[in-house]
């Protein structure tokens, strides 16, 4: 069930109108949002339920076990070998068998493997992730075990960020558990506002830009230089506002239901450095490569040279993460590559005074074009494609731009561009949820006619929905 569905908007209704119906009996609240999600995931296929219920069970009886035995490391190592097992056949094995028998068929074509053809299961890398965080943070003693099966189960499956984030921390969800209440005035002004905002990025922008998009970057032989540059940062656009879109629906839908979930982007494309960047961009993904890879691995307590490779080794993995391709491993390569250089040059700049405006925005706008030339391994399905797109870029630059073709996306995201410093530096979306009027009233009004406007007719599936 698509966030950007009919069928969405009368299930939440109808959730939201029983869980305010049962909020006297906690219990009763509880297993219907449990029933809700698991129905909520069922949509998309039933069977797969079975591995929600097996990493729940699992890791509900590990994270009991850790305070209880005298080897609490075993019980780790089982719940880390169990859960990334299971991601890595539903994920990775298909994509590890094609390249053993590339090279089995160079070297030893007896060694072929029969391909796999596994679908993958919807949020798995979502909810594994979360999962494996509270076994780790139970087993380093930041958070006590959750005793009460029915709350753990709810943790893993709650619909709003189940499928695609935010990933959320036990300690973050059980404290809105236990101290539930429902949304104040202001809290509910502001879930709507998200919500509102949410949908207008995925259906009005992100879909229409993957209009301009997707024939780019599937037949990249036929674009000239303008095409192909203005479809990489129509994605560059296109990706942020489809993920923040289904991430700002996300946290409104659960704060509307009482849970209040962390931010998870903060106006990316103003960052002044590739570490801003990822301190905006998909930040609890962000901190959880920090706080459980990037930390365990040493950090930055074994020296530069140990952190330079710490520093690639997380992005890289970062990168596997998204997906089983060599170009989601190169992408996370790149930002490895961006984070280890900048590290060494802004060490040797320790010292220098605050840059001056003009300096900054030169840096906003390298920053904004590295990781626009990152998106170009993101988004091509294969490395031919990536090969393909940047020999566009080097055909006859600046030559045959189309006014009457070309002018009205250049405005597009020239605007998108200025509308993201308006909400970083002047908080928009913050003065539109505190106001109780006409600014109020007439963004959702607005949002809502631009959705009956400029919606595709067929709804498209969130980007983030295939990691």
């Amino acid at each position: 069930m698509l966030f950007n569905s009919f069928d969405f908007v009368v299930f939440f209704i109808v959730v939201l109108a029983l869980n305010q119906a049962l909020v006297r009996w906690p219990t009763a609240q509880k297993l219907m949002l449990l029933a809700a999600s698991y129905w909520f995931y069922g949509q998309w296929n039933w069977a797969y339920l079975g591995l929600i219920l097996f990493s729940t069970a699992t890791d509900y009886a590990i994270g009991l076990g850790l305070v209880r035995v005298r080897s609490p490391r075993r019980l780790l190592v089982l719940s880390l070998v169990l859960n990334l097992g299971v991601l890595a056949f539903f994920k990775y094995a298909g994509w590890l068998v094609g390249n053993w028998n590339a090279t089995a068929g160079l070297l030893a074509p007896e060694l072929i493997l029969t391909p796999l053809d596994v679908l993958l299961p919807v949020g798995i890398s979502f909810y594994t992730f979360q999962s494996l965080s509270y076994v780790i943070d139970v087993y380093r003693g930041d958070s006590p075990p959750r005793r009460n099966l029915l709350d753990y189960a709810l943790f893993i499956a709650f619909f709003p960020q189940l499928v695609a984030g935010p990933i959320v921390r036990d300690g973050e969800f059980f404290r809105e558990l236990d101290g539930y209440r429902g949304p104040d005035f202001r809290e509910v002004r502001w879930a709507l506002v998200l919500i509102a905002l949410g949908y207008v990025k995925k259906t009005v922008l992100a879909d229409n830009l993957a209009l301009i998009v997707d024939p780019v970057f599937d037949a990249p032989a036929g674009q000239g230089f303008w095409d192909t540059l203005l479809a990489i940062y129509a994605f560059a656009w296109q990706i942020y506002c489809d993920f923040s879109g289904y991430t700002d629906i996300a946290i409104g839908c659960a704060l509307l239901l009482g849970f209040r979930f962390p931010k998870n982007f903060d106006y990316p494309y103003v960052a002044a450095s590739v570490q801003d960047f990822w301190r905006r961009w998909h930040m609890t993904l962000s901190r959880w490569l920090r706080d459980y890879l990037y930390i365990a691995l040493g950090g930055n307590r074994k020296g530069p040279g140990r952190t330079q490779v710490n520093l690639m080794l997380t992005m890289l993995l970062g990168g596997l993460w998204h997906g089983a391709s060599w170009n989601f491993v190169i992408w996370g390569g790149l930002h490895g590559a961006y984070l280890a250089v900048e590290r060494v040059v802004t060490g040797r700049r320790a010292a220098a005074p605050a840059p001056r405006l003009w300096r900054t925005a030169l840096r906003v706008l390298l920053t904004f074009h590295l990781v626009c030339f990152a998106w170009i391994f993101f988004r091509a399905r294969d490395l031919p494609t990536v090969g393909r797109v940047i020999a566009n870029l080097l055909e006859a630059p600046f030559a045959g731009f189309d006014a009457a073709r070309h002018g009205g996306l250049v405005v597009l995201l020239a605007a998108l561009t200025a509308i993201q410093f308006a909400g970083a530096y002047g908080r928009v979306k913050q003065r539109i949820a505190d106001s109780e009027g006409v600014l109020f009233a007439g963004t959702l009004a607005a949002a809502i006619l631009a959705m009956i406007w400029f919606t595709p007719t067929t709804a498209a599936p969130f980007l983030y929905f295939q990691f």
